[in-house]
This record gives structure tokens, sequence and C-alpha cells, in this order.
């Protein structure tokens, strides 16, 4: 193939893909939109967030969003390999776009681990780690699943389990940077 078909095969698999972001949309706005499913992804996607304004420890809510905000774009990352890579799907969404769930990947998961973060500090993290991935993929997955909001496709739910564990371990270990100092002329 000649690097000008190359760009033609590109051509046409975007035309594909919008065409099919599109078909998603659709489906999302027009059968989905106001269903008990995506009531619930909406309260997922707002009252963590509500929880965590009120709850939080405010001295320490830099260094908190710091870690969240890691966790966000780690976890964004694989969530959309994943669904590239058709390993799951988020069928029902809040927000109408194609590939990560929005109340997942920016609610539920960053402040469920700043919470666990900030409640015990001197509990071993690794504990606190295993925890969340067994509550988040064995219980909180198949939840999810039961309500469309997730569908395992060629998936196991250990290895959200082991994604689960290494994430809250990265936020813990970022948590806990001293650097955070102030920026001074």
């Amino acid at each position: 193939m000649t690097f000008h078909e190359g760009l033609n095969q590109l051509e046409k698999a975007n035309k594909i893909i919008i065409e099919s972001n599109k078909l998603i949309t659709d489906v999302n706005l027009n059968t989905f939109l106001f269903t008990l499913s995506w009531w619930v992804a909406l309260a997922m996607l707002i009252v963590p967030w509500v929880l965590w304004a009120i709850f939080r420890k405010k001295e320490s809510s830099a260094r908190l969003l710091y870690s969240a905000f890691i966790v966000m774009i780690i976890s964004t990352t694989i969530d959309g390999l994943g669904v590239d890579f058709g390993k799951w799907a988020y069928p029902v969404k809040v927000i109408p776009i194609p590939t990560i769930s929005y109340s997942f990947r920016y609610a539920v998961v960053p402040v469920t681990i700043m919470f666990l973060i900030q409640i015990k500090p001197s509990i071993n993290p690794i504990i606190k780690a295993v925890l969340f991935g067994v509550f988040g993929a064995y219980i909180g997955m198949p939840i999810m699943s039961m309500l469309h909001l997730y569908k395992k496709i060629d998936w196991a739910y250990t290895y959200s389990f082991i994604i689960l564990v290494s994430l809250y371990l990265i936020a813990h270990w970022f948590s806990r940077r001293s650097s955070f100092e102030k920026i001074v002329e």
C-alpha cells in the first residue's frame, strides 16, 4: 500500500467512525435520555462532587484534586483504549458522546479515591486500594452492567480490579508529594 492509498483508507475509516458516532449519539438522545439508567448516570456524575464539596478536608483540597486529575487522565486514556479495542462499552450515557463514561471516570472513581485518601490516612494504602478494587470491580461494575451503563465485551472484572487498585495507589502516591510550594518571583 502506498502512502496515498493509506491516506484514502484512513479517510474511509474516519467516515465510518463519524457515522457510527452519529448513530450512538442519536440512540442516546432518542432512546435512553431520561430513562432510569440515564438518571442514575446523571446522579453518578453530580452527587459525588456535591458530597466531596461538603465533606472534603478543605485544607487538602488542592492536593486531593491534583490526585483526582491524575486519576482522570490515566483512567480516561485506559477507558478510551478499552472502548476503541472493543473490550467494553457504555450503552447509556449522560453526555451522548461515544467512548468513555463521564459519570464513572470523571466523578465516581476520582471522588471515591479522594475520600479514601483523606479518611483514615494512616491505614495501609494497599488495604484501601484492594477494598476500592474489590468494591469497584466486583460490585460497582456488575451493578452498572445491570443498569446498562457498562457492557463487558471481551473483558474480565479481575482486569478492572487490577486497574482500580493501580489507580488508587498512583493517586495515593501523588497525594503524598511534598512539592507543593508557592510560586514566587
